[in-house]
């Protein structure tokens, strides 16, 4: 069963990897993570199952699509987060919010609580 206000955060990026993880805390988020690799976000789902997730669409070691399909086959929402709005893994998870970045706090949030709530 998910904790009801844990977030996973799967990005590769120290910079905003540590700006979400800031966003999210300031929102009464615990934050779980951030991970930089699909293999380590994976991990950190099975360990835990999170309310939901935040996820870097290019990752260090792979794309987020595996862990985007995990996600959906335990009934967790995601948000993703990428430089682009074209990538094959947005194609391939249509119903899944995309945050272009930059995104500002009030969009993650906002987003955020409409899927976990």
């Amino acid at each position: 069963m998910a904790e009801e206000r844990r977030i996973l955060v799967v990005e590769d990026d120290p910079a905003i990897a540590a700006l979400i993880t800031d966003m999210l805390a300031d929102a009464d988020y615990a934050v779980d993570g951030p991970y930089a690799t699909l293999a380590d976000g994976m991990a950190a789902l099975a360990a835990h199952f999170p309310a939901g997730a935040v996820l870097d669409l290019s990752l260090r070691d792979s794309d987020a699509g595996l862990l985007a399909d995990d996600l959906e086959n335990y009934d967790i929402p995601y948000i993703f987060c990428s430089g682009s709005e074209r990538h094959p893994v947005i194609g391939a998870h249509p119903d899944a919010p995309v945050l272009t970045k930059p995104f500002g706090v009030r969009r993650l949030v906002r987003t955020l609580d409409r899927l976990v709530h």
